[in-house]
């Protein structure tokens, strides 16, 4: 039986739930049997092996954007209209979707894909996924085996899972997918990536608190950076806090006031008050903090998991 995911609070004092495996398995992300590679988070790119595959114009990086998310099913031909036109696309917009299609073909070709990777299937397209990698499928794996990892109240491997699950973003969701139709899958993959953000950083605090110092800092750097990358400014301003009282705490005062001055113009950008009160709480303990000569020689971090 599987154990049940861990439930925390996220930094708008909401009770969350780290969602169960719901696509693929770990084992499949760095599979070298794939050929090619399709990267959908953040600007759209395709490489067959390590060349890259040249997509031109919009036409094309939303119809190919749209036939990746299918994951083998077939697209109709109505909706990949609406995706490139818009509610009112024109009558020649099959004999272009055609033409964008073919064009598509000869580009994989041109980078070493001989076989019929996009195919005609009613009511329109299909992309063959045999040895295809996505990234976002990746990441969907890599959140799903992190949530087995909480699940096991495994938190080194908790933390490690969610680290290069948000190393795969380069940019925001299929940022060239057209809106109105891939709208809802971009939704689905911001949330998880927050909710990653959110797990990083409760296990750093965590880290912190029992005295795994070195690898609490990993945890809320990557927490912070993320944050930062995702434009969520509550989140950064929360990481850079934990990152400001870790410093405290081991007497890195410059490093400390930097991170509160990040949490502050965070808190300031989210409109939180009482969040900027909490930093100048913060600054002001780290003001009385006596200082010491010979470093923070009380405390002794813990050992980490061999």
């Amino acid at each position: 039986m599987r154990a049940a995911c861990p439930e925390w609070t996220d930094v708008r004092g909401e009770r969350r739930r780290l969602r169960g495996p719901a696509v693929s398995t770990v084992r499949a992300v760095g599979n070298d049997s794939r050929t090619i590679a399709f990267s959908l988070l953040g600007p759209l790119t395709a490489s067959v092996g390590e060349e890259p595959v040249a997509i031109e114009g919009r036409r094309q990086r939303v119809v190919l954007a749209l036939l990746v998310l299918a994951r083998g099913r077939a697209v109709p031909a109505d909706v990949l209209a609406r995706a490139v036109w818009g509610e009112h696309p024109p009558v020649s917009a099959r004999t272009h979707l055609a033409l964008c299609v073919r064009a598509l073909r000869r580009a994989f070709r041109a980078a070493g894909h001989p076989g019929p990777l996009i195919t005609t299937a009613h009511p329109g397209y299909r992309l063959h996924t045999d040895g295809v990698g996505v990234d976002a499928q990746d990441f969907e794996a890599l959140v799903d085996a992190a949530c087995e990892a909480a699940g096991r109240s495994d938190r080194e491997e908790t933390a490690a899972l969610c680290r290069r699950a948000l190393a795969l973003w380069k940019g925001p969701a299929l940022e060239d997918a057209g809106g109105r139709v891939a709208g809802p899958d971009a939704r689905h993959l911001e949330e998880r990536r927050r909710t990653a953000c959110e797990v990083l950083l409760a296990i750093g605090r965590r880290q912190a608190e029992d005295g795994y110092f070195e690898e609490a800092e990993d945890s809320l750097r990557d927490a912070a950076a993320a944050a930062d990358a995702m434009a969520e400014p509550c989140l950064a301003a929360e990481a850079h806090l934990a990152l400001a009282r870790l410093c405290g705490t081991l007497y890195r005062t410059a490093e400390a006031r930097r991170h509160l001055w990040s949490a502050t113009c965070a808190f300031r950008v989210a409109g939180l008050a009482t969040g900027e009160a909490r930093a100048e709480a913060e600054a002001l303990r780290l003001t009385e903090r006596p200082t010491a000569a010979l470093g923070p020689l009380g405390l002794i971090p813990r050992q980490s998991k061999r």
